[in-house]
């Protein structure tokens, strides 16, 4: 570990990784807890996300709707994971020891650094789409390379470079976006008259479009905590929460409602090609957008997949697993051109079960646990409840690889799995612990009444 002083230092490796971060070295400002979920979110995937209401056959009302919904609750449940980041000083999974065991935490890593490595190389192909267009003569490899070496210098940098280049993006990316809303409203005559007598009100599909709203922010929950774990501990926990609330969701509502507006176009011509031809006169900037405005998130993929390899136990330096990461990325796409980026992004779909039974094990231990003892640990209980969790919302899963039995004779495709996860692990681990404190409680009674016959 360097011993020169970290604290604010933008432009020297970040000496830490999953430890707790010694009180000496916390430092940073509750805003950049507004700009590393605004930057992070401000990008033409959450536009596309804005899509699927509309493609799911709601009118644009119900789709705007759905997507509002879905962000609030989403965008809560990341800004809660943000706000405890203070108060743990280090990564949200390899804290939750004491809910999880040695060996949950492993797992759960482990997961994690398949999600953002997946994510990454999925962000990269649609980067390197748009660069291509930039720079038609520079070959996809070539590409490639240029915008994953970019990646990963940030993120082996580490923390401050990254808030600091987040802080940056958020005014640039959010000059250019507003420059882009005008132009799609203006090359969009009438869209609003049109599209809210198109579709029409499904429940279920209502439900669905929620929940793709809702999945989209608690994917980052994992990670919430990664880019607040500098702060000073005593640092407001309701503030922490309300800046990461509103640059989460203000992004995301910005943009997808955006998204939804354009989606009558349709993007048979593949999504570059669609966002081009909107765009209009302003297609290059627009473009420059697209490639800059998926760095943070790339950046922050790479970065806390370097922390969830450390918290797997792999034995590597902060900055070496970051570039690991990102190497491993960049490899799963380097062949192929990238064409096996959607199915690809289907299976981590999948994969992305597993946050919301571990999110409501996190939020019962860290918001109704707190009187267990530092260093105690009953892992059993965090892993019972999360598998219990995963299988009672297997029939209510619909994605493209798999569609439960509930989901496709009741609900018509809509998928309610993450709500149910969520609260049957967190109610199953309360109910747990409430067990596990009491049968604590009369072992300690039963030993002092040994303790007073004895004497």
């Amino acid at each position: 570990m360097s011993q020169t002083a970290y604290q604010e230092n933008v432009l020297e490796v970040e000496p830490f990784g999953i430890e707790p971060i010694p009180e000496e070295e916390r430092h940073g400002q509750i805003a950049k807890a507004f700009t590393i979920w605004f930057a992070s979110n401000l990008n033409v995937v959450t536009w596309f996300t804005g899509f699927l209401g509309i493609e799911f056959g709601l009118s644009l009302k119900y789709a705007v709707i759905a997507i509002i919904v879905g962000n609030l609750l989403g965008g809560s449940l990341l800004a809660l994971t943000s706000a405890i980041g203070p108060r743990l000083g280090q990564p949200l999974i390899p804290a939750s020891r004491r809910a999880f065991g040695r060996v949950g935490v492993s797992g759960l890593a482990f997961l994690n650094l398949l999600n953002n490595i997946g994510w990454l190389a999925v962000d990269l192909v649609l980067s390197v789409m748009a660069f291509q267009k930039l720079v038609p003569f520079l070959g996809y490899h070539a590409a490639l390379l240029i915008l994953t070496v970019a990646t990963i210098l940030i993120a082996v940098y580490g923390y401050n470079f990254i808030h600091t280049f987040a802080f940056w993006m958020s005014i640039l990316m959010g000059v250019l976006f507003v420059a882009m809303t005008v132009i799609t409203i203006h090359n969009l005559p009438g869209i609003v008259g049109s599209s809210t007598t198109a579709g029409g009100f499904n429940p279920w599909m209502f439900v669905l479009a929620i929940a793709v709203a809702f999945s989209f922010q608690i994917s980052y929950c994992p990670i919430g905590s990664d880019y607040s774990r500098y702060l000073p501990e005593k640092t407001s926990l309701a503030r922490v929460w309300l800046a990461s609330f509103l640059g989460c969701v203000g992004a995301c509502v910005w943009l997808e409602i955006l998204g939804a507006l354009t989606a009558t176009l349709g993007t048979q011509a593949g999504p570059m090609d669609f966002f081009t031809r909107l765009m209009g006169f302003f297609a290059v900037p627009a473009l420059i957008s697209v490639v800059l405005s998926i760095m943070p998130n790339n950046v922050m993929a790479v970065y806390s997949g370097g922390l969830a390899a450390l918290a797997m136990g792999v034995p590597l330096k902060r900055w070496t697993a970051a570039l690991v990461t990102g190497g491993i990325a960049a490899l799963l796409i380097a062949y192929g051109s990238g064409q096996f980026a959607d199915t690809y992004k289907n299976f981590l779909l999948l994969l992305s079960y597993w946050i919301a039974p571990w999110l409501g094990v996190i939020i019962g231990d860290h918001f109704f646990n707190r009187q267990a003892p530092a260093g105690s640990e009953h892992g059993w209980s965090g892993m019972l409840a999360f598998v219990i969790g995963v299988a009672i919302s297997i029939p209510f899963m619909s994605s493209a690889l798999y569609t439960g039995p509930v989901a496709k004779a009741y609900l018509g495709g809509a998928d309610i799995s993450y709500f149910i996860s969520m609260l049957v692990s967190g109610a199953i681990y309360l109910v747990a612990i409430r067990g596990w404190k009491q049968e604590a409680g009369s072992r300690k009674k039963t030993l002092a009444g040994t303790a007073v016959q004895n004497r």
